[in-house]
């Protein structure tokens, strides 16, 4: 699967610890979210998850399974092995995570995503630009799905990386269908979300919020 920057439209970052450590509840989220429109899925085992490295696995291969069967990438957070191992479309990586031109050397193939929070951390990171496909920028907002989260930026924030990058942009950080209108413009490429989807009592609405932002 090649990168095309549609795909980042609506993105839908999850693990378990965003499903009270329910495997089940993970994959029928997801299916939901499919099904209703969700353009890409980011598989993020992190923050208190219970999962063991082989439970990883398992879960993995049963969500590349439902992603493929609507043909929508699927992305690893920061764990090529795992990436590899369930057959993912492309993998995302933070400021403090494996180097994206470590893991471009073993896996060209990869589609290729990487935190920015800040222009200084985009002024660091211009040496791995030539190998990333899209870069996820934030916190925009407050948000309380994930541990040690940084600072929210703010729109302002977000502008500055923007303007500043050739690159696809994908909004990320307390986004939920009330604030999605702040990106109805075109300068962003997509929004990512965890609970605004996993929380939400009608996701099939929720994620055609998110897809129009408000237009």
């Amino acid at each position: 699967m090649k990168f095309n920057p549609q795909m980042l439209q609506v993105y839908l970052v999850i693990g378990t610890q965003n499903t009270n450590n329910d495997p089940q509840r993970l994959l029928k989220i997801v299916k939901e979210a499919l099904a209703a429109g969700v353009t890409a899925v980011q598989y993020r085992e992190k923050d208190g998850t219970t999962l063991t490295k082989a439970e990883k696995v398992a879960l993995g291969r049963q969500l590349h399974q439902i992603t493929q069967a609507k043909q929508v990438p699927l992305f690893v957070d920061d764990d090529y092995e795992l990436a590899r191992t369930i057959g993912a479309e492309g993998i995302h990586v933070g400021q403090s995570d494996t180097r994206a031109d470590v893991i471009h050397q073993l896996a060209p193939d990869l589609m290729m995503g990487l935190s920015v929070h800040n222009l200084e951390e985009l002024e660091r990171s211009r040496s791995l630009l030539p190998v990333v496909d899209y870069l996820g920028v934030g916190p925009i907002f407050a948000t309380a799905s994930k541990i040690k989260v940084k600072d929210p930026i703010g729109m302002q924030g977000l502008d500055d990386v923007i303007t500043q990058t050739s690159k696809p942009v994908v909004a990320i950080g307390g986004i939920h269908e009330n604030n999605v209108t702040d990106f109805k413009t075109e300068k962003v490429t997509g929004v990512a979300v965890i609970s605004a989807i996993t929380k939400s009592s009608d996701i099939k609405n929720t994620v055609q919020i998110l897809k129009q932002r408000g237009k």
